[in-house]
């Protein structure tokens, strides 16, 4: 198979996971959305390995790095000064505290599971 044909097939499930997930949602069913997702993770690892092409080079891998880096660093202060604002307006609404809160352990989990991650590979590489 070809990039261009795994890039079609990937669009394809990607319709109709959204799909299934949108009409399962308006019913109010949610067994199906998570069966659907895991048949088409499942499908999605049987076409790549069907695929002949190179998909990523290392270039590519570095560039997603770099993007990941960038997009946790930008989140977690766009979400700092959010939940500055919002437990400002906690005095006032009660609401507006509970999201501060909810945003401050969002965060803070996302930048320690990036960590954990970012170590966990460094040290497995130089071995």
């Amino acid at each position: 198979m070809t990039l261009k044909q795994f890039n079609t097939l990937r669009s394809i499930v990607a319709f109709l996971v959204a799909m299934v997930v949108a009409l399962s949602v308006l019913r109010e069913n949610f067994f199906w959305p998570v069966v659907t997702v895991a048949v088409a993770v499942l499908v999605m690892l049987f076409l790549r390995r069907r695929v002949k092409e190179v998909i990523a080079d290392e270039r590519d891998l570095a560039v997603g790095g770099t993007a990941a880096m960038w997009s946790i660093k930008i989140f977690s202060i766009a979400a700092i000064i959010i939940l500055f604002v919002f437990y400002a307006q906690g005095k006032e609404n009660t609401a507006f505290r509970t999201m501060a809160e909810t945003l401050a352990y969002t965060t803070c989990a996302l930048m320690l599971l990036y960590s954990s991650i970012f170590t966990f590979l460094r040290r497995r590489g130089t071995k």
